[in-house]
């Protein structure tokens, strides 16, 4: 029969992922490099470049009239290297009012023919702003083609109106760089660039990968083990912060797996014991009873009862805690007398006083609260058969209620060994029982507290334990008070 393959084997490896991904990146970083340096550059320039003659002929116009103008087009031509030349034109006539000249090789400045200057005039009149193309020392208007490393002069006419049938034309020259030898330039670095950068990326995949990757392998392998039910397991995580989360979390999580697993066994070995016990004075009193004469007595016959509710007992805490944890035990809360309900559950240990044992109930007026009565009796019911279990020598056991500020508490105090401060955040968990601490004979799963804790965390209450080494322990719930008018509605 073939082995199935298992899901993760449909996916890449981490490490050729991220691979891949990095060598992604860099393709589309040297992609965009290359679109941009080189074949955007020269339409990118010009437009730009158009932009900014626009912009000045705009600040020109606004102008016209200014006495100042010469010393603005002389600024403007010096910070954009753009030639300006403004006419005045009244009537049939026109005269050059201003010109800022910054170079001998301007086609402005030396082509002023009539025929030129109609055609800017006719042409801004017409579009309001014209623009024509010089390339060297040909005029070429709207035509291109030619080489990329002959100069390119853009000429622009505008015509602003003045004051009465005056009007000024404003000529602006831009001269644009070839940019041939530019982008061949570019090219060359850009190659450099891009074998450089693919060499770089190459390697730096390689370590980045590996650095992710490493610590996740190295956590799947243990945490097959973990599977396998070897709990000496260590998951490093390595110096990421989520991998080195992720190793803590797995860490927590083999410690807590160790330890359940732990539990298991010990409980396995108590229910062992105490199912062995009372079913061995079951069957070795049944049998005296068969074959004795005269043995079948009330005595004998009350052992077996006590016996069986000892099994009854240890199979009811099973099934109430197996409910509890998987959310299937349900609450049938009602207004109950809590103070009432501590009274019956003191009733259980009257036999107690014959053996010395003082059980004291501190309480100064009833006090009513709306619980499952079942339930907060077997809660009350662990706290006090913990407290006589682990009480000291002088065998007494408090019980106290204290209702303030809406809350009714009740504490359950014994004078024992008290339980170590490491101990107390586990008291409360399942098949947990302090080691080494003094007990009477009271035998126990050590399930008790874990179902407590589920039944009070139902009722949504507050609970916890006090203890200090050498001097007991004092265990405690409370839940609301339901004052006098809402103990009626309730009812």
């Amino acid at each position: 029969m073939k082995e199935k393959k298992s899901a993760a084997a449909k996916y890449p490896p981490l490490r050729r992922k991220v691979f891949v991904l990095l060598a992604v990146f860099v393709g589309v970083t040297l992609a965009t490099l290359w679109v941009f340096q080189i074949f955007l550059l020269k339409p990118m320039y010009e437009s730009l470049k158009m932009q900014e003659m626009r912009t000045v002929s705009d600040i020109v116009v606004r102008n016209a009239e200014s006495e100042d103008l010469q010393t603005l087009t002389d600024s403007l031509a010096k910070t954009t290297n753009i030639c300006i030349s403004v006419y005045e034109i009244s009537g049939p006539s026109a005269r050059l009012r201003v010109n800022s000249h910054i170079r001998g090789s301007c086609f402005l400045h030396n082509v002023t023919s009539d025929p030129f200057m109609n055609r800017l005039y006719a042409g801004a009149k017409q579009e309001g702003y014209y623009t024509e193309e010089i390339r060297g020392n040909l005029f070429t208007p709207d035509k291109h083609g030619h080489s990329d490393n002959i100069p390119k002069s853009i000429i622009t006419a505008q015509i602003v109106s003045g004051e009465g049938e005056t009007s000024y034309l404003v000529i602006l020259n831009g001269e644009i760089e070839p940019v041939a030898t530019t982008t061949d330039t570019l090219r060359v670095q850009l190659a450099i660039i891009t074998v450089l950068l693919l060499i770089f990326a190459g390697i730096t995949a390689v370590i980045v990968s590996g650095a992710i990757s490493r610590p996740i392998t190295q956590m799947s392998k243990e945490a097959h083990k973990l599977a396998l039910g070897t709990y000496d397991v260590h998951f490093d995580g390595g110096h990421t912060q989520e991998t080195a989360e992720l190793g803590d979390a797995l860490n927590y999580a083999a410690h807590e797996l160790s330890s359940i697993d732990t539990m298991q066994k010990e409980l396995l070995a108590n229910i062992s014991h105490d199912l062995r016990t009372p079913l061995t004075m079951i069957s070795g009193y049944s049998e005296v009873m068969r074959d004795i004469p005269g043995e079948m007595t009330a005595e004998n016959m009350q052992i077996i009862i006590d016996e069986t509710r000892r099994l009854t007992n240890l199979v009811n805490d099973i099934l109430d805690l197996s409910r509890l944890k998987n959310g299937t035990q349900t609450l049938s809360c009602e207004t109950i007398s809590l103070t009432e309900t501590v009274r019956e559950t003191l009733t259980r240990y009257a036999k107690l006083a014959s053996d010395g044992y003082r059980i004291e109930f501190v309480c100064d007026r009833d006090a009513f609260i709306y619980a499952d009565k079942s339930k907060i009796l077997q809660v009350i019911y662990n706290f006090v058969n913990n407290a006589v279990s682990y009480t000291g020598e002088d065998k007494t056991v408090i019980i106290r209620q204290i209702c303030k500020d809406g809350m009714c508490r009740i504490e359950v105090t014994d004078s024992g060994l008290g339980i170590p401060e490491e101990q107390l955040p586990l008291i409360w968990d399942r098949y947990y029982k302090v080691p080494n601490y003094h007990k009477r004979a009271v035998t126990g799963t050590g399930l008790g507290l874990s179902i407590v804790k589920s039944i009070l965390l139902l009722h949504g209450a507050q609970f916890g334990v006090q203890s200090t080494v050498g001097k007991g322990s004092t265990f405690w719930f409370s839940l609301p008070e339901l004052q006098p008018d809402a103990e009626k509605q309730l009812k």
